[in-house]
């Protein structure tokens, strides 16, 4: 905005007060007007995603809002942004190969800790514990992202991962850039979201890398005098219940409309990973004290991770993944 530049020398001082005060006054409002905003902006949007992806191996970067509409005394928006893995190539992909190997030995340790409370062995149950316990807390250190959002969008890339690993690819993901729309509010604090907005992933990032091996720790060693005892009310062998592995899918196939339930339907492994998984969702939505955060994290999974494989191998790793979370 202009503003009159006045000869304060040649004013008579009276006059020069006045004119003084008002210009002070035309700069207040200027200045207010620009701090008042009747809709969210692009830093708005960043404000709150740096709080969505808070987390000390990330780094946002390149958000900008792409368009925006009112409604009512909301405000829809849509924006990009980019979240990278501080580090590099080489940081992504020692992260993703240690990651998936602590993913694919947790499975298997939880079912040794299964069958060793059936059977009441307690050497065995103190072993397997302490290596699920060790493998959480190398987990914790590796990726210690917290957020959904964060955890959701390294799930996606470490996918990625995954496809080059069996691949014989040296190309590891090193940021992701990710379309979203979401409705924002305002409140005293400025805009925000009143909800979780949507994400889609719009292109994974690559770039040359070696990943490390790790190697595979020996089973846990069978106790041949295992010590009777009683767990959660039960002795002895697992019921023949329990034995029995879900056979799935949770869905009927003869609805089945996309390319990955239609990939699921096609194979009986798929098809009964699909049924643990929603098992092992069911088990933890009943046991949760929080089942909406449950619930959304399982569609935000489903849409982000599962539903963008165009692979079997990738399915897999997607449902090997999701388990060993709701577990």
């Amino acid at each position: 905005m202009a503003t009159a530049d006045f000869n304060l020398g040649t004013t008579c001082p009276s006059t020069a007060r006045k004119y003084l005060s008002l210009r002070i006054a035309v700069l207040a409002t200027t200045v207010a007007l620009a701090g008042c905003s009747s809709q969210p902006e692009t830093a708005d949007i960043q404000k709150d995603l740096a709080e969505a992806y808070a987390c000390p191996i990330l780094e946002l970067s390149e958000v900008k809002k792409v368009d925006g509409a009112a409604n009512g005394k909301s405000y829809d928006v849509t924006f990009t942004h980019t979240m990278s893995i501080k580090g590099g190539a080489e940081a992504a992909a020692k992260l993703f190969a240690e990651w998936s190997h602590l993913a694919g030995q947790q499975l298997p340790a939880k079912m040794a800790l299964e069958q060793a409370q059936a059977t009441g062995n307690v050497a065995a149950i103190t072993q397997a514990e302490q290596q699920l316990n060790a493998m959480d807390a190398r987990l914790v250190q590796i990726m210690p992202c917290e957020t959904l959002e964060a955890v959701t969008r390294l799930q996606v890339m470490r996918a990625k991962a995954d496809e080059a690993v069996k691949a014989g690819q040296n190309a590891a993901p090193v940021s992701i850039k990710v379309r979203g729309t979401g409705r924002m509010g305002k409140a005293e604090s400025g805009w925000h979201f009143t909800g979780m907005p949507a994400f889609n992933t719009v292109e994974i990032v690559t770039a040359p890398a070696t990943y490390p091996r790790f190697a595979v720790p020996a089973a846990p060693a069978a106790t041949t005098n295992p010590v009777p005892m009683e767990v959660s009310g039960r002795s002895g062998m697992a019921s023949s219940a329990e034995a029995i592995a879900p056979t799935g899918p949770s869905f009927d196939c003869a609805k089945a409309s996309t390319s990955v339930e239609k990939m699921i339907c096609s194979s009986p492994e798929l098809a009964a990973a699909d049924a643990r998984t929603v098992a092992a969702y069911k088990a933890a939505l009943s046991a949760s004290s929080n089942p909406e955060g449950i619930k959304q994290h399982q569609a935000q999974w489903r849409r982000a991770v599962r539903d963008v494989c165009t692979t079997p191998e990738c399915v897999t790793t997607a449902y090997q993944q999701r388990l060993a979370e709701l577990k």
